[in-house]
């Protein structure tokens, strides 16, 4: 029993620390192999009942590693990373279309520019999804 108490009391302090490690590489686009390219159709138009189907396709193939398949930040990279939760009602006041669509774009902290890989039609529609998110 104090075992576990002890693991559950170090474990978010591990995870606090590890997050702030300076001696990890920063993550670039061309670490995935999702096949996905700027050469990839995001259509304006839904394909189906999902308005933001192809938005979703690329953000889980680009995005989804860190922030999670639902922007949450809870990606099996999340750990290492700490990304941004995209859903958060306070992300998303405090930041503007232009402003989300330059993070996408320059990136942001440990995230990197995604804007010499995604056409700004994509990045666009990956802006729509994340406020389709709002909490």
């Amino acid at each position: 029993m104090v075992r576990g108490r002890a693991i559950a009391l170090v474990l978010p302090l591990a995870l606090a620390v590890a997050c702030g490690r300076a001696g990890l590489r920063e993550w670039r686009p061309e670490d995935h192999d999702s096949g996905v390219t700027s050469a990839s159709p995001i259509t304006a138009a839904p394909t189906n009942d999902d308005p933001h189907a192809s938005a979703r396709a690329l953000f889980v193939a680009q995005c989804a590693s860190c922030h999670g398949t639902g922007g949450r930040g809870d990606g099996p990279m999340a750990a290492m990373f700490c990304p941004a939760d995209l859903s958060a009602a306070a992300l998303q006041s405090a930041r503007s279309d232009a402003e989300l669509a330059a993070a996408i774009t320059n990136g942001r902290g440990r995230m990197p520019a995604f804007g010499q890989a995604l056409r700004p039609e994509a990045v666009s529609a990956l802006v729509r999804l994340i406020r389709s998110w709002r909490r």
